[in-house]
This record gives C-alpha cells, structure tokens and sequence, in this order.
C-alpha cells in the first residue's frame, strides 16, 4: 500500500497547490474582468479543493506510512475543515459575494465532485 498512499498524498498535493495558485491570483483566466470570486480549475468541480487536496495528502501520507496515528489525524483534520468551512468561511462568502455565491452553492459540491455528464 506505499505506492498507493505516495499516488493518494501526490494527487493531494497536487490539487492543493494549484488551488492555492487560483487563490493567489496566478493562473486564472485571462479572458475578461477577474472576479473576486474564483471561479476556475478545480473550484468548478467543487467549492474546497485546496482542504480537500490538503485532506488527501495527509491521507496519503498515512497510507503510505501504515500510520494509524496519522489516520486519526487526518479524520480530525478533515471533520475540523468541514466543521470550519460550514460554520465560518460559507457564512462569510455568502455575506460577500451574495446572489454570485449562493448560485455557485447550487452548482458545486463542497467536497466531492459530481460525475460530468
């Protein structure tokens, strides 16, 4: 299971960090005004791929690691992310971006994303 956990925490990483590049600024679409919103790779799969991808990395790393230790870290780390990001952070996006926000809240999962049709 190493090779599968280093795949899994790979994957994670991969999908934080380019998350955090589209929160940064960097790499959105050069095509017409830049909303404050992002609304590009992956945020329109789902609303919180860069936790997400976060979650996955640690996950792989505790797969990769046999670490039950790591596991339950993990679980706390993701059962913390949803609890931070359904209590706080939506909250606070919908006082900011409004009508924009809760039709983005319609369109896209929080964290796993719909099969494309």
């Amino acid at each position: 299971m190493p090779a599968a956990g280093i795949v899994l925490g790979v994957i994670g990483v991969a999908l934080a960090a380019r998350s955090a590049l589209l929160l940064a600024g960097r790499g959105r679409p050069r095509r017409g005004p830049r909303p404050a919103l992002v609304l590009a790779g992956p945020f329109l799969r789902m609303r919180n791929p860069l936790y997400a991808g976060l979650v996955l990395a640690l996950a792989g790393a505790a797969l990769a690691s046999a670490s039950w230790t790591l596991a339950l870290a993990t679980l706390a780390g993701g059962a913390g992310a949803h609890l931070w990001v359904v209590r706080v952070e939506e909250p606070r996006l919908a006082a900011r971006f409004g009508a924009a926000y809760a039709e983005y809240l319609r369109r896209v999962p929080r964290w796993v994303p719909r099969r494309q049709r």
